[in-house]
């Protein structure tokens, strides 16, 4: 099969770290940003949900959500920004995270008078400390704190609604041909495991697989990620899995393809994603989403 990670894919499994003294400190008594760019997905999707679309001026090329975001100017790929495409925007605020490969262009920038700011976020609490971050950043911080705590109240009302129910054996695959998973720690793993699941895979980070090891484990429920967003086909992904039908998942036919990058993007989405899990793992719970 051998085709290409996704951009998300990617983003999770190669993320580096971007020292944080390699980054700006916020200025004392910094005036509001008013020209933002974002050079990830996740920075592009916290800003729109802080109510701040109106000041973004640029975006990667994978910033996909909200909609309005893939109409903005696009300044290259998130590992390969652009730092000619950056400067063209005149931003007084450029906002990035760590990731594979995008430390020198981060650094160009700054050396270039921009002003960088380094927001991590690849878990779930850096989900929320991102939110926090980039409010105050924005000079909206009573906002950011009000998202992170609106997000943190929907993901325990959803663990509470079946948190007496039986816990689901359950891999996150992230890709097949390897087959590459969700270990401990991750932000897919911690979804599943707040959404009713437990996680099979032991392993820290995202480990490669044999597919005796998927095996051994007897998940009951195969998360499969889609391996190329931009097809809306997702037999190859279902197809793979049919080969080994003595894994408890395939025999019931619980092999779910993911319809999208939810559940593998931090930020402001992550609470629909735990619903949207806890509705794949119960499907028959009132209250969950299907």
């Amino acid at each position: 099969m051998h085709r290409k990670l996704s951009f998300s894919c990617v983003a999770l499994l190669l993320a580096v770290s971007l020292c944080a003294a390699d980054g700006n400190a916020a200025p004392a008594h910094a005036p509001a940003p008013a020209r933002v760019v974002s050079l990830t997905p996740t920075i592009t999707e916290i800003l729109f949900a802080l109510g701040l679309g109106k000041r973004v001026v640029g975006v990667t090329d994978y910033c996909n959500y909200p909609p309005e975001a893939k109409s903005l100017p696009k300044i290259g790929g998130y590992v390969n920004p652009s730092v000619e495409a950056v400067l063209a925007l005149k931003p007084d605020l450029v906002v990035v995270s760590p990731g594979p490969g995008n430390r020198d262009a981060a650094m160009a920038m700054k050396r270039a008078g921009l002003r960088v700011e380094v927001v991590p976020a690849e878990t779930l609490d850096e989900s929320f400390t991102a939110i926090e971050t980039i409010a105050r950043l924005a000079g909206v911080e009573d906002t950011g704190r009000g998202l992170a705590g609106a997000l943190r109240a929907k993901i325990a009302a959803v663990s509470a609604r079946i948190k007496d129910l039986p816990r689901v054996r359950t891999i996150f695959v992230v890709q097949v041909d390897p087959i590459i998973a969700a270990g401990r720690e991750t932000l897919p793993a911690q979804l599943l495991e707040l959404a009713g699941g437990v996680n099979v895979v032991e392993e820290e980070r995202y480990p490669r697989l044999g597919i005796e090891s998927v095996a051994a484990a007897k998940p009951e429920v195969i998360l499969q990620s889609r391996m190329d967003l931009a097809n809306p086909d997702t037999g190859a992904e279902a197809a793979y899995w049919s080969r080994w039908p003595t894994i408890p998942a395939v025999a019931a036919h619980r092999v779910v393809v993911l319809p999208d990058d939810l559940t593998l993007r931090p930020g402001p989405r992550v609470a629909d994603a735990v619903e949207e899990l806890a509705g794949i793992l119960h499907p028959n719970r009132p209250g969950t989403a299907k």
